[in-house]
């Protein structure tokens, strides 16, 4: 519900006549501004639909809010910046900073993809359990040639409810990543051996197991 409300909300920022939509322009920077406009880019990534009018350029906005219209009227343009909220009036006379604009607009301040991010990593978290213990353990003990643990570590995988589909597809990579030294061994010997140039004719290299 809270999402829903944080997706449909409207803020608008009445200011005052500025060189430009933000103020952030020329020689002369307010830090104010600057950091305001910032917050406007955090506020969209949560979703808040932000508007800002300029009194110089866009007069007719201030015009279509009676509430912004009669203020500016009653006390000048020293009021502005006026901040309003789904069109009623929150704030004026200043830029609020994040922490007051979360509280204005009851956010929590976290992006959906922060929230992705934090749910992934405790999802990750709890990656590690028994059943892939088990699997790696399996891995290992064919990677050692121990007989013994190869059968007691797949006695508890099944135990755990781990699949047969599991169990042979591990041990598949398992058997496949143990190879790789062998054939890279066997490799270095024949080109030690010039098997590249002497054996290669015969169709026999040597380690192939036909010499």
């Amino acid at each position: 519900m809270e999402d829903t409300q944080q997706k449909t909300m409207t803020l608008e920022v009445f200011d005052p006549a500025m060189c430009c939509s933000t103020g952030v322009c020329g020689p002369d920077v307010d830090d104010e501004l600057v950091d305001f406009a910032n917050d406007v880019k955090w506020l969209k990534s949560q979703g808040i639909n932000v508007q800002r009018y300029n009194l110089g350029q866009e007069p007719e906005a201030f015009k279509s809010n009676p509430e912004v219209i009669t203020r500016l009227q009653n006390e000048g343009s020293d009021i502005l910046p006026i901040i309003a909220v789904n069109g009623s009036v929150i704030l004026e006379g200043d830029y609020p900073d994040r922490n007051q604009l979360k509280e204005l607009l009851n956010i929590n301040g976290e992006t959906s993809n922060q929230k992705t991010e934090e749910r992934t990593m405790v999802e990750n978290e709890n990656i590690w359990n028994e059943q892939v213990q088990e699997l790696v353990a399996l891995s290992a003990a064919l990677a050692s040639n121990c007989e013994t643990c190869l059968k007691a570590h797949y006695k508890k995988a099944k135990d755990l409810g781990v699949s047969e589909q599991t169990i042979a597809q591990t041990l598949q990579v398992a058997q496949n990543v143990k190879q790789v030294p062998a054939g890279n061994i066997v490799e270095l010997s024949n080109k030690l051996l010039g098997a590249g140039k002497s054996s290669a004719a015969n169709g026999c290299a040597p380690g192939s197991g036909c010499c």
